[in-house]
C-alpha cells in the first residue's frame, strides 16, 4: 500500500461500530476489480490480481480503454447489459473468460456503484454445480418438510453443509438486543459444538448487519489474506473512496479477520435470512482451509437463501396467525362487552380478567383517573404511581413495551420480580390513563462463546480493541429481564388501543349528535321566539314598568321578611328567657313550697304520696319548660356561641333518635355575626329534622368552618338519598325537606345552598354564607 493511503483505509480499531467497512479502499487479493467510466469504458480505478488475470499491473490499467485487453464480443456483452439491465445495483454475471496467465476460467460480474461500472474478476477454483436450479429445488424440498421453526433451521444447516462441504454450518439468529444465538448446527464430528452458544452484538456491528441486509451472500475465501489496495484510492472526479457495498471481493475489517483467526476459521461464507425486510439471522459457514466457492454455486445458494427466508417467514407468520386469531376472538368478545357502556373506566374495571386473557401476562394494572387497581402479580399502588409518572414524562402516546424495564426506569429494580417487562397502553390524553400488562423477571444462565467483553490492549498509538481469543463456553447469569413480548402481543395491544379509542370516540360522537339535536331544537325554538317577540313588542313597556314595580315589591318583601325573621328570633329569645327565668323560677318556688308542705303535714301516707307526686310533676314541668325554652331559642347560642349550641343540639338529637353524629367544628372561640349564627343554626335544625324523618340514615356528619370571607357548613348522611327526576312537582324534595325555607333564610344573608344526592348514596348539603 502506498504512502497516500487515506484515513478511511485504516480501520478504526478502537470501536467496531465506527469502522467504514463499505469503503475499505481494498479488495481480497485472489480476484481483481476495475471501476470503469460508464460512457467511455476506460479504467478509472483498479486493484487486485490484475497481472495474472488480465496481464497488466493495476496502475498500468488506469486510463486505458477495455478494448486493449478484452475481446469485442465481451465488450458487446457489457454494452448489452448497460442498455438492457437498467441500474444494475446488484452484480450480474457478464461472462466467463480465461486468465491471461493460464487456462483457469474467470467469472466476470458487473454492477454500478457511485456512477461507475464495476467489473469483478474471480478465478474458478471449484465448479461442482452442473444444474443450479435442480440443486435449489432439492434443498427447498428438504427444508419445507420441517414441521417447526427449530426443525426448519436444523434442516437448513444440514442441506447447506451437504451442498457446500463446509466444515461447519450454523443458523445464527439475531436477538432483540442485537446479540446472536446459534439455533442449529451441522458440522464435522471432530469440531467442538457451537450449538446454543450466544455471541454479543459487538461481534457483528450495526454497519455489518446493514450490509448483510443488502447482500444475500458474502464470501471470505481466505481469511489470512493481505488486502489488495485500489489504485488510485480516490475516484479522480468525485475525490471520494469507492463504495464497495455490493462488491463480492470487498475487503473486510482487519478486526474481523483477526476474530476469524482466533476462532481457527480459514474461510467463511454467510447467507442472509431476511424476514419482512429485516435481518432475522445468518446461515454461517466455516472452513478450516481456504474455500474459493464459485459464482455459480453462490448464485444457487443466494436463491436458496431467499426462498428459505420466504418459507421461514411463512412458518412464523402461520404460528403468529394462530395466536392472532385466538387474540382476535377474545378482542371481539371484549368489544361486545364494551359496545353498550357509558363510561370506559367502569367497563375496564369489570373486564380486567378478559384483558389479562387477551395478552399473555402474569399481572394487569389499571390506572384510571388517578385510581389504581390490579389483578395477578403487579406492583403496589406507590410503585405504579411512580411508573405512570415516568411513562407520562418519557413514553409517547400509544403503546409502550419493554422486556427490560429496570434498565430504562431505575426504580423498577425494586419490583423486578413482578414487572421486569411491561406493555403500557394509554387510553387518554395527558395526564394519561393506562392499561398495563406485567411480566416478572426471568433469571436465566446464558452460555456465551467466550467472554463477550472484548479486551482493550494498550498500543503505541493508543488503545485498541482485541477480538476474543477463546470461544470456550462462558456462562453468565442474566437478570432484570422478562420473557420477551411477541410481535403478536404488541400488535394485539395496538389493535386494542384503537378499539378502546373507538369506544371513546363513539361516546363523543353520541354526545355530539345529542348536542346537534339539541341545537336544532333550540333553533326551532328561536324561530318561534322571534315570532313571539314581534307579538310582545307592543307590551314590552308595560312589562318593564311591571318589572320595576315587582323589583320594588320584592325589595320591600325581602326587607319585611328580614324584619320578620329578626323579630321572630327576638320574640323567641324573649319567650325563652321568660320561660327559663320567670316560669322556671315560679316552678322552683312551687317545688320548695311543696317540700315545706311535706314537712309540715302529719305523717299521713296518702298526703305524703300526693305531695311527692306534685313534686315530681313540678320537676317534670320544669324540665319541659327548659326544653321548650331551649328549642325556641337556645341560650347557648347567645351566651356561648354557635359551636357550643350545635354540640348541645346534636347531643340531644343523638339521645332521642339514636343517630350517630361525626362533628368537625373549627370555629374555636370565634363568634360570627348574630344573624349568621342564627341562620346556620336554624338551617342545621331543619336539615337534622329531615334526616331523622325521611332518610333512614344511621350516621350523619356536620362540618363547620369559617374563613376570612365566608362561613361554610356541610351536613351529610348515609341514608337512602333521592333522585330529582323521580318526584313530581307536588312532592319535590325542596318542599318535602323544607329546603325552600332554608333557601329563604340564606337569601336574607346572601348565602347559597348546594345539594348532592343519589338513590342509595345519602345526601350532602353545602351551605356558604358570606361574612
Amino acid at each position: 500500500m502506498d504512502d497516500e493511503t487515506p484515513a478511511f483505509g485504516a480501520a478504526d480499531l478502537s470501536n467496531c461500530d465506527r469502522e467504514p467497512i463499505h469503503i475499505p479502499g481494498s479488495i481480497q487479493p485472489h480476484g481483481a476489480l476495475l471501476a470503469l467510466d460508464a460512457e467511455s469504458l476506460t479504467v478509472a480505478q483498479a486493484g487486485g490480481n490484475t497481472r495474472q488475470l488480465l496481464g497488466f499491473a493495476p496502475r498500468d490499467l488506469i486510463g486505458k480503454p477495455i478494448e486493449d485487453w478484452l475481446s469485442a464480443g465481451r465488450i458487446g456483452r457489457l454494452r448489452d447489459l448497460l442498455d438492457n439491465e437498467g441500474a444494475m445495483i446488484r452484480p450480474l454475471h457478464a461472462f466467463r473468460m480465461n486468465a491471461v496467465g493460464g487456462n483457469r476460467g474467470v467469472d466476470v460480474t458487473a454492477h454500478f456503484s457511485d456512477g461507475s461500472l464495476i467489473l469483478e474478476f474471480e478465478p474458478v477454483y471449484e465448479d461442482i454445480v452442473d444444474d443450479s436450479l435442480a440443486l435449489v429445488q432439492t434443498m427447498i424440498r428438504s427444508v419445507q418438510e420441517a414441521d417447526s421453526v427449530a426443525a426448519f433451521c436444523q434442516s437448513v444447516a444440514d442441506v447447506v453443509r451437504q451442498a457446500t462441504n463446509f466444515d461447519r454450518v450454523m443458523v445464527y439468529r439475531f436477538l432483540p438486543d442485537g446479540s446472536g444465538a446459534v439455533d442449529a448446527e451441522a458440522k464435522d464430528p471432530a469440531l467442538a459444538p457451537f450449538l446454543g452458544l450466544h455471541y454479543p452484538a459487538s461481534d457483528i456491528p450495526k454497519q455489518a448487519r446493514d450490509l448483510y441486509l443488502r447482500n444475500w451472500i458474502r464470501l471470505i475465501a481466505d481469511a489470512r489474506y493481505e488486502p489488495a489496495p485500489l489504485e488510485p484510492v480516490f475516484d479522480a472526479q468525485e475525490r471520494r473512496p469507492l463504495d464497495l457495498s455490493q462488491s463480492a471481493l470487498r475487503s473486510v475489517s482487519p478486526i474481523h479477520l483477526e476474530y476469524l483467526g482466533n476462532m481457527g476459521v480459514a474461510a467463511t461464507m454467510s447467507l442472509s435470512i431476511i424476514l419482512d425486510g429485516k435481518l432475522w439471522g445468518l446461515v454461517a459457514c466455516h472452513s478450516r482451509t481456504p474455500r474459493f466457492v464459485a459464482h455459480r454455486l453462490r448464485v444457487a445458494l443466494e436463491l436458496f437463501s431467499q426462498m428459505a427466508s420466504f418459507l421461514l417467514e411463512t412458518k412464523i407468520t402461520a404460528a403468529e396467525l394462530e395466536l392472532r386469531s385466538r387474540s382476535k376472538v377474545l378482542h371481539d368478545r371484549l368489544l361486545t362487552h364494551l359496545a353498550g357502556v357509558g363510561e370506559l373506566a367502569d367497563a375496564l374495571e369489570t373486564l380486567r380478567p378478559s384483558l389479562l386473557d387477551i395478552i399473555s401476562a402474569d399481572g394487569l394494572g389499571l390506572w384510571i383517573e388517578g385510581r389504581y387497581t390490579h389483578l395477578g402479580r403487579a406492583p403496589d399502588a406507590d410503585q405504579a404511581a411512580g411508573l405512570v409518572g415516568w411513562l407520562n414524562e418519557t413514553a409517547e402516546d400509544g403503546v409502550f413495551h419493554t422486556s427490560a424495564l429496570p434498565t430504562l426506569y431505575a426504580p423498577a429494580v425494586d419490583f423486578a420480580d413482578v414487572a421486569s417487562g411491561i406493555i403500557a397502553l394509554s387510553v387518554s390524553k395527558t395526564p394519561r390513563d393506562y392499561v398495563i400488562w406485567f411480566r416478572p423477571e426471568i433469571i436465566e444462565t446464558v452460555t456465551w462463546a467466550g467472554n463477550p467483553d472484548k479486551s482493550v490492549n494498550a498500543e503505541p498509538d493508543g488503545q485498541r480493541l482485541s477480538p476474543r481469543k477463546s470461544f470456550a463456553a462462558w456462562k453468565q447469569e442474566v437478570r432484570l429481564q422478562s420473557r420477551p413480548w411477541s410481535s403478536v402481543a404488541i400488535q394485539t395491544a395496538q389493535a386494542l388501543r384503537v378499539s378502546l379509542l373507538e369506544v371513546v370516540l363513539r361516546r363523543v360522537d353520541q354526545i355530539a349528535r345529542e348536542r346537534e339535536s339539541a341545537r336544532q331544537r333550540q333553533d326551532a325554538l328561536l324561530v318561534a321566539l322571534d315570532h313571539r317577540i314581534r307579538q310582545w313588542e307592543t307590551t314590552a313597556q308595560q312589562l318593564k314598568i311591571e318589572s320595576d314595580r315587582r323589583a320594588v315589591v320584592e325589595a320591600e318583601l325581602s326587607e319585611v321578611l328580614r324584619s320578620t325573621v329578626i323579630n321572630q328570633e327576638a320574640e323567641r329569645q324573649r319567650i325563652a328567657r321568660e320561660l327559663h327565668d320567670s316560669l322556671g323560677q315560679y316552678l322552683t318556688v312551687m317545688q320548695l313550697d311543696l317540700d315545706g308542705i311535706g314537712r309540715d303535714v302529719d305523717s299521713s301516707l296518702a298526703v305524703k304520696r300526693r305531695v311527692a307526686d306534685l313534686k315530681n310533676l313540678t320537676a317534670s314541668l320544669g324540665k319541659e319548660v327548659n326544653r321548650l325554652a331551649w328549642e325556641i331559642r337556645p341560650t347557648a347560642l347567645d351566651d356561648l356561641g354557635l359551636q357550643t349550641a350545635i354540640q348541645q343540639f346534636l347531643e340531644e338529637w343523638g339521645q332521642k333518635s339514636g343517630l350517630q353524629f361525626d362533628l368537625h367544628l373549627a370555629l374555636s372561640d370565634r363568634r360570627l355575626p348574630p344573624i349568621v349564627e342564627t341562620t346556620l343554626y336554624r338551617i342545621l335544625q331543619e336539615a337534622i329534622t329531615n334526616v331523622v324523618k325521611h332518610s333512614q340514615a344511621k350516621k350523619a356528619g356536620v362540618i363547620l368552618k369559617a374563613t376570612s370571607s365566608e362561613a361554610i357548613m356541610i351536613v351529610e348522611d348515609d341514608g337512602r338519598g333521592f333522585l330529582w327526576d323521580d318526584v313530581d312537582s307536588a312532592t319535590k324534595p325542596s318542599s318535602r325537606l323544607g329546603l325552600l325555607g332554608v333557601r329563604e333564610r340564606l337569601s336574607l344573608v346572601g348565602g347559597k345552598l348546594e345539594i348532592e344526592t343519589s338513590p342509595g348514596h345519602g345526601a350532602t348539603l353545602f351551605i356558604h354564607v358570606p361574612l
